[in-house]
């Protein structure tokens, strides 16, 4: 199907041609095929966008976006015209309805017939094309209809036509897409004449995950013990990690257990079996949604750390919180700082290495003890050299060597398949301390992710029906944009530009896509590149969407899976992060519709009266400087602020107000420092060093 070239009109026309992503309108199910194994009954085909020998990247990420059944449910559209248009007009005139649901498997966020307006719009007056992303949650495998209306204006302020390729595929033309299309159009309740439209299934997001859950239940959740050590026992504990690819290179560190002592009865060991999807490239292969996992899965023994209370315990044992930390950290980090506050409320803290974390294979624990002396315990970590330098890195093995397109994604989808695995071994109860009883109780078992925690802790609670209650800190999606808006992880979508061929980097060492914020007037774009660069992005936002939080989250409430009840969920992040911007932040809360459920904490106004660091992304367990072991007694009523919030809120299932729960903030900060926030912030608050 060709755009037609017919000067039938004097006005500016939406371009018709569905056959041809640049054009569209995309995305479009014209770029599909029928399937018998997806939920949606449809298979993305894609086409090459050119030489493949000169755009390999783009050819690479066409192929695999071929492997889906739909498209990336808030994924922008893309909106040619045949001349300048008014980009103001766009947000009015161009919108999203709701469809058939394509499966029973959940409610949705959606019903027929709902609609959806465009934000972060951009138009690009070199090729006379607008782009724009939903304005919020979108359903996987559902049925939308794009429509472009008549209040679409040019710059003259005249209407927009319709191309007669269009108008002749909307009345009925016999190839499948257009009676779609055209039944599609007639039933919507559209105000205005309809100049173009597209019909475009959304992917299954969730399904590869729900089955590597499912496929759990082949697995016997067993345990074995490795030892436990009380406090009151323990001197001194020295962590000797494995960073170098050599069995020997080590590294020795001195936990600061004095930090921890206080409300914990001890520190346990054990070890479980998971089922690993990962290759030794880091990526889980590509499987149709209806088509079941490969069942000749490989198992790995992950190890787990115990935090346990220093009070009487439960008969059931102690309510339970599994802590998932964040990038560069362990099972010994923030578990470990959070842990001892949440043992004064009486809960027990479970965490293990999420994928690529924890350092070598060989790295282990000499722990210093008043009765058996020094006693050497084995702590496998997670990490591998990655990039053959001879060094094994505190995340090296959780990015895919292929980083671009894959990132994150099966980082994020491993370590919610191995913390759904953990769920169940702690349902089939744990002995932590050897004396032959239950100590974590199966029926009270709750969760904290920090950072990158928050990411996969947000994937696990979607497919997961045990968990109770969640906290999520300082965490954000989509990946995509927390590396394009984020200082701390800028460089690598830099690095990312770099690789491609041809180069995108249109700013030196760095790049300017001119990318647009939420909520703001439409952005024309005319820097050089740009448009190249953002449409890189989204194409790997779109690889990258099965492991992806922001897609996730709207399954925590909005529309539970099946088999999965809707979660409690305390949002925390604080204003001004630069390692996962505020922006990102947001998504993730309006994704799950829980506003009222967030805490902001107000670092702009608690730095003007403490020497604070500019980034307050770790401010939950901020009890030492940014770069050293120091104490910062300004930050460290904060984290225990937050910190008895949460504990409080498993405790109750009420949240409390943490300006009230440290009586040390009043010496230090003004009233008001945590609050709820009116409106979720949209830009991102940076703070200068």
């Amino acid at each position: 199907m060709m755009a037609s070239t017919s000067l039938w009109a004097a006005g500016v026309r939406v371009l018709f041609d569905p056959s041809k992503p640049e054009v569209g309108p995309f995305p479009t199910d014209y770029l599909t095929a029928p399937a018998t194994n997806t939920k949606t009954a449809r298979m993305v085909r894609m086409p090459a966008p050119g030489d493949c020998n000169a755009l390999p990247n783009a050819c690479q990420e066409a192929w695999l976006a071929s492997s889906f059944d739909g498209f990336h449910p808030q994924g922008r559209v893309r909106i040619r015209f045949s001349g300048p248009i008014n980009p103001d007009t766009i947000a009015g005139g161009v919108l999203l309805v709701a469809s058939d649901n394509l499966t029973t498997d959940e409610v949705g966020v959606h019903k027929t017939g709902d609609t959806v307006k465009l934000n972060q719009i951009i138009y690009d007056p070199a090729t006379d094309t607008a782009y724009g992303k939903p304005d919020g949650p979108m359903d996987q495998h559902r049925r939308y209809l794009l429509v472009v209306t008549d209040a679409v204006k040019d710059t003259a302020g005249d209407a927009v036509e319709a191309d007669p390729a269009y108008t002749n595929c909307a009345n009925g033309a016999s190839d499948e897409y257009c009676s779609g299309l055209s039944a599609a159009v007639k039933n919507a309740a559209v105000t205005g004449k309809v100049a173009a439209a597209s019909v475009y299934s959304t992917m299954s997001v969730t399904a590869w995950l729900e089955k590597a859950l499912a496929q759990l239940n082949n697995l016997p959740p067993t345990v074995t013990g490795a030892g436990f050590f009380t406090m009151e026992d323990m001197r001194k504990v020295t962590w000797r990690i494995q960073t170098g690819a050599s069995a020997t290179a080590f590294t020795d560190i001195v936990l600061p257990i004095e930090l921890i002592q206080s409300g914990l009865k001890g520190l346990g060991f054990g070890t479980f079996q998971s089922n690993v999807h990962m290759g030794p490239d880091r990526v889980i292969p590509t499987v149709a949604s209806n088509d079941p996992l490969p069942s000749d899965v490989r198992q790995e023994e992950l190890q787990y750390a115990v935090y346990l209370p220093n009070v009487e315990k439960p008969s059931p044992g102690y309510p339970v919180v599994i802590y998932g930390h964040g990038m560069g950290d362990s099972r010994f980090g923030g578990p470990a700082l959070v842990g001892a506050t949440l043992a004064r409320s009486g809960l027990a803290t479970i965490a293990i290495n999420a994928v690529g974390h924890g350092f070598g294979p060989n790295s282990r624990m000499l722990i210093s003890t008043a009765s058996k002396g020094e006693v050497e315990v084995m702590m496998p970590g997670r990490g591998i050299d990655m990039n053959s330098d001879g060094r094994i890195d505190s995340s090296e093995g959780c990015m895919s060597l292929l980083s671009a397109p894959f990132g994150l994604r099966d980082c994020l989808r491993q370590t919610a398949v191995d913390l759904a695995q953990l769920v169940r071994v702690i349902k089939a109860g744990i002995d932590v301390d050897g004396d032959g009883t239950v100590d974590l109780d199966p029926g009270q078992i709750f969760y904290v992710g920090q950072s990158l925690g928050s990411l996969y802790g947000t994937m696990l609670l979607a497919v997961d029906g045990t968990v109770q209650a969640a906290a999520l800190n300082s965490g954000g999606g989509p990946v995509i944009d927390i590396q394009r808006w984020g200082p701390a992880f800028r460089p690598l979508g830099a690095l990312n530009l770099s690789f491609r061929r041809p180069m995108l980097l249109n700013n030196g060492s760095d790049f300017d896509e001119s990318y647009v914020l939420r909520n703001q007037p439409a952005k024309i774009v005319t820097t050089a590149g740009a448009i190249d660069i953002q449409n890189a992005f989204e194409m790997q936002e779109w690889i990258q969407a099965e492991g992806d939080p922001a897609l996730f989250a709207s399954h925590l409430k909005l529309s539970p899976l099946a088999g999965v009840t809707g979660k409690k969920v305390l949002w925390l992040f604080g204003k001004g992060d630069q390692t996962i911007p505020n922006n990102t932040a947001s998504t993730l809360v309006r994704n799950a519709g829980m506003q009222d459920s967030t805490w902001l904490y107000r670092h702009d106004l608690a730095r003007q009266h403490a020497p604070l660091p500019a980034d307050p992304h770790e401010y939950l367990t901020w009890y030492v400087g940014a770069s050293s072991t120091t104490l910062n007694l300004f930050a460290r009523p904060i984290a225990n602020a937050t910190q008895s919030q949460i504990a409080q809120f498993f405790k109750t299932g009420e949240i409390a107000d943490p300006n009230t729960l440290d009586s040390s903030l009043f010496f230090f900060f003004p009233p008001g420092i945590f609050e709820k926030p009116a409106t979720l912030p949209e830009d991102l608050n940076y703070l200068e060093q």
